[in-house]
């Protein structure tokens, strides 16, 4: 039964970073590692051992969790005595045009169901043994985005031979623009922005970042994350961007300033940026300017549509400011306003308190750092950038951080270092039936 649950994981963690190959290519839900965790609950039942009730109680906790919100949001819709106005906002189903019980609440509520069901099975069953295919599976994404990199820029066209999902709802003019937001010239050569098997190259930095920072902590070996780094690198993504400040920003929290290495580094980074002025002008003009002035429909749409959600929100009943109008209605681009809209108050609430809790809690070890790390630039990048909440990958080291707060907790415990009271005690080790 543990050798179960092990090899089961082993697959799923190699599969949760893929999002853009579908089983049943018509079906957009049908990513691998989504229908492996609805397959979990029957692993769990055959296999789970003694931490079963645990995982079930867990379980059913977040499920309680979203039924509040459902209950609470659908009452307050209720309530509105007059014709609610989409205008500002973005719709996961711009054809359904009800306003109580829309159809996207249940749709976007199973890709929640599947994060609850990969945070808990991780939470209840990680082991350590569990890092290097953790690591595994951020190595072979970069691998794969780095041959896509190659194979562009030696043939001219993608070499991606296992997407089959589409992305998007973008046609003609507005496709063409897409593709093209995709790619980056320097130095009079056009090279295409990795992406690997997530379909755009601000998800992929979104997903594969915290593996970058759980490697150099958790691998032996310093080939993971270098391997990983280049990738980020060659997404030329400000999502990347972002996710290192973050992480360098919680790194000093402890770190030791040694002035001169410090006016050494910066003197080092000079020289650097002279000698390749030209191409690091080219890619500030690419991959930010272009951005913010709106040529590539970034940086400037983003407002606009961060702007429209936080009008339309304010447009609403108290009661719905507080609670939001249901979970999946709109999808902005990115998490703050779209959580303001469908959770109101107290879902941004929430999901900072289960974001931000283990970053105050975790003790200062190597491994404990890097999941602070991956925490904090995790929650940034999805409140500024990234409106995705059902990518698997980042969920795992979410996981991570409360199974060690877990073990923290139960060494405290007066009854880890008491024999007599053992068989009291929650077991310290994860137990499976015989």
């Amino acid at each position: 039964m543990k050798r179960t649950v092990d090899r089961y994981f082993f697959v799923w963690a190699l599969l949760a970073p893929v999002t853009s190959v579908l089983i049943l290519p018509t079906v957009q839900g049908t990513v691998p590692a989504f229908m492996m965790c609805f397959l979990s609950l029957f692993v769990v039942i055959v296999a789970g051992g003694e931490e079963r009730p645990r995982y079930f109680g867990l379980l059913f906790t977040c499920v309680l969790i979203w039924l509040l919100f459902f209950a609470l949001s659908q009452f307050a819709d209720l309530l509105v005595n007059y014709v609610v106005s989409f205008h500002d906002v973005v719709l996961n189903r711009v054809t359904d045009h009800s306003f109580v019980m829309r159809s996207s609440l249940f749709t976007q509520s199973l890709y929640l169901v599947a994060v609850m069901l990969f945070g808990v099975f991780v939470y209840v069953y990680y082991d350590e043994r569990w890092d290097r295919v953790l690591i595994a599976g951020g190595v072979l994404m970069a691998l794969f985005g780095l041959y896509e990199f190659a194979f562009f820029s030696i043939v001219g066209h993608t070499g991606d031979f296992l997407t089959n999902r589409g992305f998007g709802t973008a046609l003609g003019k507005e496709a063409v623009a897409r593709l093209d937001s995709q790619r980056i010239v320097l130095a009079g050569h056009t090279f295409e922005r990795l992406r690997s098997l997530t379909g755009e190259p601000s998800m992929y930095a979104f997903s594969i970042f915290p593996y970058w920072i759980y490697a150099r902590a958790a691998s032996r070996s310093r080939w993971p994350s270098l391997l990983i780094g280049v990738s980020l690198i060659l997404t030329a993504s400000t999502t990347a961007a972002v996710g290192l400040v973050c992480a360098l920003a919680v790194r000093a929290l402890r770190m030791r300033v040694d002035v001169v290495k410090c006016l050494l580094a910066v003197l080092a980074l000079l020289v650097f940026a002279y000698l390749f002025r030209h191409t690091l002008l080219a890619f500030y003009q690419h991959g930010i300017l272009d951005k913010i002035e709106g040529k590539n429909a970034s940086g400037h749409e983003r407002f606009g549509y961060f702007l429209g959600s936080v009008k339309f929100w304010l447009s609403l009943p108290l009661l719905n400011q507080f609670v939001g109008i249901g979970f999946g209605y709109v999808r902005s681009t990115d998490m703050a306003s779209t959580l303001l809209v469908n959770n109101g108050i107290l879902g941004v609430l929430l999901f900072t308190f289960i974001f931000l809790y283990p970053v105050f809690r975790l003790d200062w070890s190597e491994k404990s750092m890097a999941l602070r790390q991956c925490l904090v630039s995790v929650y940034v990048m999805m409140m500024v950038s990234v409106p995705e909440f059902s990518y698997l990958a980042p969920w795992a080291f979410v996981a991570l951080a409360y199974h060690r707060l877990s073990q923290s907790a139960r060494a405290a415990s007066p009854y880890a270092a008491d024999p007599a009271g053992a068989s009291a005690a929650l077991p310290l080790t994860r137990g499976y039936g015989s």
